[in-house]
């Protein structure tokens, strides 16, 4: 097995072993499919990862031993991994999403210091649950303010949600185009009209989705900066 199976795969699957399950027994029997189905994957994965030619000279042994090793459970603190590649591919991610995600912030705060804003004064980070705050004049008045949500490349079901609790303007740097369903364009318009706000995208982002937010509150991520001055001396964008 390849190729892992999907969530309504498993469930039609557990369906099928107790078609009278109730919820939590329906629960048990398809996180114990998922559980069997994970330890199918990873030795199938080192079975394949061994199969190249540049490791035919390895003997049947080494490659065992390899494996072994490789499928070894690990414990660290309190959280027990199935095996190496579990435990390398789930810290990598966790750390990856963090950083990349604070990237993104900073990038948009070099963006606000060049363009001579001050910490503390005309922003504010990380501020009733809110990425960034823009304040109108001065961050001791909160009269005007305006909040950001900062996205790194992906859009997902975060990224509305975090916009319409969170967020007057949402700017990310956004590469898939395909994540802007007309759902989410709609709910991003309409959050953004009501708040006086746009969602800004990478310019080619924006180019492939021109015939879709025609008219809706879209911008170039590069038109954010002056807006953003705009609020900071006008109150308004």
């Amino acid at each position: 097995m390849n190729k892992f199976p999907s969530a309504k795969e498993i469930i039609e699957e557990a369906n099928k072993q107790n078609p009278k399950a109730d919820i939590n027994q329906l629960h048990t029997l398809t996180y114990n499919l998922m559980k069997k189905y994970r330890d199918i994957y990873y030795p199938n994965k080192i079975k394949d990862f061994f199969s190249r030619d540049s490791f035919s000279d390895l003997s049947p042994d080494i490659k065992l031993k390899i494996e072994e090793e490789l499928l070894k459970p690990i414990i660290i603190g309190d959280k027990t991994y199935s095996n190496f590649i579990e435990e390398a591919s789930r810290r990598i991610s966790q750390v990856f999403q963090v950083i990349s995600g604070n990237l993104a912030e900073l990038c948009v705060e070099k963006e606000l210091i060049s363009a001579g804003l001050k910490l503390g004064l005309n922003y504010e980070r990380k501020k009733e649950h809110a990425d960034l705050i823009i304040c109108y004049p001065e961050l001791q008045n909160y009269s005007k303010k305006h909040r950001v949500e900062i996205k790194n490349v992906k859009l997902r079901e975060r990224g509305t949600r975090g916009l319409m609790f969170d967020g007057d303007s949402m700017i990310g740097f956004f590469d898939d185009p395909g994540e802007f369903s007309e759902n989410n364009i709609d709910i991003i318009d309409k959050q953004c009209r009501k708040t006086k706000g746009y969602c800004y995208l990478p310019p080619k982002t924006l180019e492939k989705l021109k015939s879709k937010i025609k008219n809706k509150r879209f911008k170039s991520n590069k038109e954010f900066i002056s807006d953003i001055k705009k609020f900071v001396d006008q109150g308004i964008i």
